[in-house]
């Protein structure tokens, strides 16, 4: 079953509605557009090659896409819808990866130079421009059926022709949301046109086509940065920045403005009858309205001012649509400003506690570098302390061995006291004459004290001499 009977569509104004419409005409206007003789258009699935290709395919990504249903050529009785090529949810494909192999499109058209030129002159623009043109477009999916104006391949020139791409088939677009190549068969492509005559489908159908639920994309109102895409697999939205070929810039996003977050699929505007492109038939309701008018009872001048009367009223009531949307257009603006807001005062409150953070870091690194340089200076003193006591030790040490050098000298200033012996020689000042001969024993002392030790010799005498005195008293 397709997005658009999967979904709940909603709803956009007559008045916008009427600005797209205009914007259609005029681009249909510039790419040389307008009403095309014969009223066949080719139907296309997502697969396959279709009717002269310019090039192999070079799809890398058809998931999604569905099998055809057979053969059927039959008469539309219904409309192709605009809308804008920025609408969220208007292509799909799958994160991070391209749905179109660039590189080698860009090569096939180099090596086929006749294929080219011809490919360059269908897109409006310099051949030698071709590989910077195809690398300025975003490889996506179509999410539904679309109305396209294709161009293939004869006899060395590009033809034209309107053709319906399946949903899921893989095209690049330009900054504007607009289809300019067809993956499958390198194909360049140019907004629909009506064409004229008793219209018909030509080609294979498949089971989820229906002839009332086709789209035709006009240029966004100004280029995009992104194209905001569905995956289908995964259920979640998604940007690819323009000219990302490669899809490696995918990044996730939440469900957008008018898309509701839980829902399986995206949602198109409502089809009205001001941004229908190319109403068709008769089975559009006119014929029931003439009928009942018939049957009423009342004259023409009647119906003719009742119509009038009734083109007033509508007129009054596009014109209040229109007001309500730019009100509400005004309130998503201030909203929006006031989000812009909100955004910047966070940044700048981030900023100011980042700036707060950093100045902490900062103070906490100088903090522990000062206490680094303390704890460095402690340790410089702690071993300059150690240092001067093992100087005081090594001094120390020095001096132990003089102290035992001069321990053994110091008792040399003693030495003349040997000299007090001769105390005992006193008794010569008796000068007695009897007894010459005891005063040389002093004498004979004298002779012997370099035979003994001079502390012995003197004590000898000293204690003798008292003995020997009073014998002779």
């Amino acid at each position: 079953m397709p997005f658009w009977r999967r979904s709940r569509l909603t709803l956009l104004s007559a008045g916008t509605a009427v600005v797209v419409a205009m914007a259609v005409i005029l681009t249909f206007s510039l790419m040389g557009g307008g009403s095309q003789g014969g009223g066949e258009i080719f139907l296309q699935t997502a697969s396959a090659a279709g009717r002269d290709p310019f090039t192999p395919s070079v799809a890398t990504d058809t998931r999604g896409a569905e099998t055809p249903s057979g053969p059927s050529t039959s008469r539309i009785g219904s409309r192709t819808v605009a809308v804008s090529g920025a609408h969220p949810g208007l292509y799909g494909g799958t994160q991070n990866i391209a749905s179109c192999d660039v590189e080698k499109q860009i090569a096939y058209l180099a090596e086929n130079e006749n294929k080219g030129s011809a490919f360059a002159g269908a897109l409006r623009i310099p051949r030698a421009e071709v590989p910077a043109y195809l690398r300025s477009l975003t490889p996506v999916r179509l999410t539904w059926d679309t109305r396209v104006t294709n161009h293939g391949y004869r006899d060395g020139r590009a033809t034209e022709y309107q053709a319906v791409l399946q949903a899921g088939t893989a095209v690049l677009v330009d900054d504007r949301g607009v289809p300019r190549v067809r993956c499958a068969c390198g194909n360049p492509l140019a907004p629909a046109v009506a064409v004229q005559g008793e219209q018909t489908y030509t080609g294979k159908k498949w089971a989820s086509f229906r002839s009332a639920a086709i789209v035709a994309v006009v240029p966004a109102p100004k280029p995009m940065k992104a194209v905001t895409m569905y995956d289908p697999e995964t259920k979640a939205w998604f940007e690819r920045p323009k000219g990302d070929v490669q899809g490696r810039s995918d990044h996730r996003i939440p469900a957008p403005k008018g898309q509701p977050p839980d829902a399986s699929f995206p949602v198109l505007p409502e089809p009205t009858e001001s941004s229908d492109l190319f109403p068709e038939g008769e089975e559009q309701g006119e014929p029931e309205g003439e009928d009942e008018d018939t049957q009423d009872g009342r004259t023409d001048e009647d119906k003719e001012k009742g119509k009038d009367e009734q083109k007033e009223d509508e007129q009054k009531e596009d014109e209040k649509k229109e007001d309500e949307q730019k009100k509400e257009e005004q309130k998503k603006e201030d909203e929006q400003k006031e989000d812009e807001q909100k955004e910047d005062e966070q940044k700048k409150e981030d900023e100011k506690k980042e700036d707060e953070k950093k100045e902490d870091e900062k103070k906490e690194d100088e903090k522990k570098e000062d206490e680094k340089k303390e704890d460095e200076k402690e340790e410089e003193q702690k071993e300059e302390e150690q240092k001067e006591e093992e100087q005081k030790e090594e001094e120390q040490k020095e001096q132990q061995p003089q102290q035992e050098e001069d321990q053994p000298v110091a008792p040399e200033p003693e030495q003349p006291q040997p000299p007090e012996p001769e105390e005992p020689a006193q008794p010569e000042e008796p000068a007695q004459p009897e007894e010459p001969a005891e005063p040389q024993q002093p004498e004979q002392s004298e002779q012997q004290l370099p035979e003994s030790p001079p502390a012995e010799q003197p004590q000898q005498p000293a204690e003798e001499q008292p003995q020997q005195e009073p014998q002779h008293l």
